[in-house]
């Protein structure tokens, strides 16, 4: 490659950050004048790359959208790698009709790299094994997920079907602990206000305000067959809470267990959140030094075993039948753990000489 080539991919490589270098800043990047970085981004318009050039205090050049090319994908090593790891994840993704797509990348990107790091791509994929989770994951098209992104954007009402597996959980008020799942076998026509998709725990969550019922709800992409048109433009509300992800965990994790308790943990919300697994249960703050967990598993037994791992005091508040697991519990435990022998005092300890 001539020095003259070498520098314009060099020049490119850095204005593909988005952000506006100065022409002082290119200069010392590329150590070389700052009449070279003028007459280099001459040479970049010429061939039809969009450099955009701002002057003043705060001017300086950044590369724009559009143009008559398309520019190269200039990565290191750890880059090339670091993209290669997301295209393999792409080959099993959640999001349906990606993994063609992804391989149709990565073969790219392995063609076109260097032959040390294209060794590093390679053993990448034969020495790393992905594993199948305990339950088959939900496949997501992705143009229904690009579909719910352009409501979401557009503040326009979304108008779909909604399969007779699930309903929406509706997240205006906390969970009933001793309540059921209340998105099991019913389906029906929706229309709502889209805001925001969230992927938690490899399913897609979809958060809307459902004006029928005059309340947040949450609802499973995959079960979503999309109507269209789509409904009427809406002024966009106040999310429900700061940490949507948060919010979905909370509202979506209560829902899917068939058991849950309320518990007093003696110790601050964030060492908590360190014990807990966030499908084991919700932690919020009672004061510096108390939590509040509501815990939920398939069985009471399971909800047991879970406190017990709780190095810190804890009180169960509202089931009865946890409580008796919990003795029934440390009674079992207690019977295997052999008894102590009478520790011997110092006036029955003999003396050898």
């Amino acid at each position: 490659m001539s020095q003259t080539a070498g520098r314009l991919l060099g020049l490119l490589s850095l204005l593909m950050v988005p952000r506006t270098w100065s022409g002082t800043e290119l200069a010392e990047r590329l150590n070389v004048s700052s009449r070279t970085v003028r007459n280099d981004i001459g040479t970049l318009r010429d061939l039809g790359y969009p450099v955009e050039g701002t002057r003043g205090g705060e001017g300086g050049y950044r590369l724009g959208s559009g143009g008559s090319a398309v520019p190269p994908l200039l990565l290191n090593p750890d880059e090339a790698v670091a993209v290669a790891v997301g295209l393999h994840s792409g080959l099993s993704c959640i999001i349906g009709g990606m993994e063609e797509t992804s391989a149709q990348a990565l073969a790219k990107l392995e063609q076109i790299l260097p032959a040390s790091v294209r060794n590093r791509v390679k053993n990448l994929a034969h020495f790393t094994v992905p594993m199948a989770g305990n339950h088959p994951m939900p496949i997501v098209d992705p143009n229904l997920l690009t579909l719910i992104i352009e409501y979401c954007h557009g503040h326009q009402r979304f108008r779909f079907s909604y399969r007779a597996e699930a309903l929406p959980d509706h997240g205006g008020a906390p969970p009933d602990p001793g309540s059921a799942p209340s998105d099991q076998g019913h389906s029906g026509e929706f229309e709502v206000e889209p805001y925001r998709l969230v992927n938690h725990q490899h399913r897609w969550y979809l958060l809307t305000f459902d004006t029928a019922e005059d309340a947040w709800a949450i609802f499973r992409v995959e079960h979503i067959v999309p109507k269209l048109p789509g409904g009427r433009r809406f002024e966009p509300r106040e999310l429900p809470a700061k940490d949507i992800g948060a919010y979905v965990d909370r509202n979506v994790s209560a829902r899917r267990w068939k058991c849950t308790a309320t518990v007093t943990v003696q110790a601050a919300a964030s060492e908590v959140m360190t014990m807990l697994m966030p499908a084991e249960g919700t932690v919020e703050a009672l004061d510096e030094l108390r939590s509040t967990v509501v815990i939920g598993a398939e069985s009471v037994r399971t909800m047991a075993l879970t406190l017990a791992r709780l190095d810190v005091e804890f009180t169960v508040e509202d089931s009865p039948e946890l409580n008796a697991e919990i003795r029934a519990l440390s009674e079992r435990l207690l019977r295997a753990t052999p008894p102590s022998e009478p520790t011997a005092t110092s006036s029955e300890t003999a003396t050898s000489v």
